[in-house]
This record gives structure tokens, C-alpha cells and sequence, in this order.
């Protein structure tokens, strides 16, 4: 769990300088270039940091670290709802940018301008995560430095498969943040950061839910299938009626000698 901790500790000092980069940011520059500038760049910054060491704790993790699919599930929602508390705003991301400028509420040159911040704040972003590799302050870091002169392509299925994907992932996040964008941030935080996760994991997450019907990591209560009860009443005989009940005493009498069965006399008998 050493590597474990190592990442746990980057991501804490992301976070760490990050809020104190807004904090320095929004007391030395006017409103108008924190807002289009700043703001993004670090957000971008932030963001990009955390991704580049998540994937290489959800590549090299599992078979070098131990780690399972629910701690890493676990780990990036915990990380986008993080994020998604103080970024302060910033969209830390191209296509919702462009998204807003699509919309109208945000004009071309302010659009450059937050486009080339968060490029500015993506390399950024490379380079630190690279020197925190550099120290091999873990197994995990060991490797990733000696895989990461081997450029290869992260996507491990077919192109146009990964561009389906892609694609729809891309569909469903900015059809949310529409639909949340009026949002109170304690509603719109955790529905984006439980949608980033659930894409991230598509076929996984997927499997799980149909075939449980909930995630039990999320969700106690089954989303997709009606609780039966597992205690089930065994089949007898019906219940008697009125008519067939009779107390002890009753039925002592009716075995009395010389009557039959239901007070009826006894074949010749008179």
C-alpha cells in the first residue's frame, strides 16, 4: 500500500497548491483576468495533475499495487468531487468552453483567451507530475519511469470503437452539466463526478448494475429490480374451516361406543 500512499500524498499537495495558486491569483489580478485566465489555468492545473497520476494508478495498479476495481472507482470519485468543490468555477476543460461559446454567454476572444489557459496549465501539469515521478518515491513511480520512454497509445481498443466511446461519454457528461447547470453546486458536484466515474468504467460499471441491480459500493436499496422476500411460507394443507374445527372434548364424544364416525350409528346397530 506504499504506492497507495504516495499518490494519496500528491493529490493532497495538488489540491494544497492549487488553492493557495486561486487564493494568490484573485488578490493580484483584477476580476476580469482571474475569471478568464487564472481561474482556468490552474483549474486545468488541478485537474490534469490528478488524471495523469489516476491513470497510472489504474494501469500499474492492478497488477504491480493489489488494487481492485472498487478502490480505484472509489479514489476517482472521491478526486472529482474534489475537484469539482474547488475549482471556484473554472471549467478546466475545452469542450465546455466551447460549449458556453456555442451558447452565447461567453464571447470569442474571452473563449482563446480560457482555451489557451488551460493549455497553459495541461503541460504545466505534465511537468510537475513528471518530477514527483522523478523522486521514485514508490514501486509504482519506479515503473512508471521506465515505461514512460516507451510512448505508446493509452487507447486499448479499436479506434472507431474508442471514438464511440469516447463520443458518447462526451454526450452524456455535457447533457448533464445542461440539465444541472442551474443547480444548486451540492446537487450538480456529485451527480458530474458519479457520471465521470460511471464513464470512465462504462462496460464495468454496466455489469455490475445488471446484473445486481445496484452498485452495493453506492447504493443499498436495488434500482433496477423489486425486492423479493427470501423467506418464503411453505406450502401445507388450507387453513380448516369453521366447520371443521372442533375442540377435544367435542371429538372424544363423537368416538363414543356404539356411535360412528360424526355421531352416525354403527352398520347394524339398532
Amino acid at each position: 500500500m506504499a504506492g497507495l500512499n504516495v499518490s494519496l500524498s500528491f493529490f493532497f499537495a495538488t489540491f494544497v497548491l492549487c488553492q493557495a495558486a486561486r487564493r494568490a491569483c484573485k488578490a493580484l489580478l483584477p476580476a476580469g483576468a482571474y475569471a478568464s485566465f487564472a481561474r482556468e489555468a490552474v483549474g486545468a492545473a488541478q485537474l490534469g495533475a490528478c488524471c495523469l497520476e489516476m491513470r497510472m494508478l489504474a494501469e500499474l495498479g492492478p497488477w504491480a499495487g493489489g488494487f481492485g476495481p472498487d478502490l480505484l472507482l472509489t479514489l476517482l470519485t472521491l478526486l472529482f468531487l474534489v475537484h469539482g468543490a474547488t475549482c471556484d468555477g473554472a471549467a478546466a476543460n475545452p469542450t465546455v468552453s466551447l460549449q458556453d461559446f456555442l451558447l452565447a454567454e461567453a464571447s470569442g476572444p474571452r473563449t482563446l483567451l480560457k482555451l489557451a489557459a488551460q493549455g497553459l496549465g495541461v503541460r504545466a501539469a505534465c511537468a510537475l507530475t513528471r518530477l514527483y515521478w522523478a523522486w521514485e518515491l514508490c514501486d509504482l513511480h519506479v515503473l512508471q519511469n521506465l515505461l514512460d520512454p516507451h510512448c505508446s497509445s493509452p487507447l486499448r481498443t479499436p479506434v472507431s470503437h474508442g471514438a464511440l466511446v469516447e463520443g458518447a461519454g462526451a454526450f452524456f457528461l455535457h447533457l448533464t452539466l445542461l440539465r444541472l447547470r442551474n443547480s444548486l453546486p451540492a446537487y450538480r458536484v456529485p451527480a458530474v463526478a458519479l457520471l465521470a466515474t460511471v464513464t470512465t468504467h462504462t462496460g464495468m460499471v454496466l455489469a455490475v448494475l445488471l446484473y445486481h441491480g445496484r452498485l452495493p459500493r453506492l447504493f443499498q436499496r436495488n434500482l433496477l429490480y423489486s425486492q423479493k422476500n427470501k423467506y418464503r411460507t411453505p406450502r401445507g394443507k388450507p387453513a380448516p374451516g369453521p366447520r371443521d374445527t372442533q375442540t377435544p372434548a367435542e371429538g372424544c364424544r363423537s368416538r363414543e361406543p356404539g356411535r360412528g364416525g360424526a355421531g352416525q350409528p354403527l352398520p347394524g346397530s339398532r
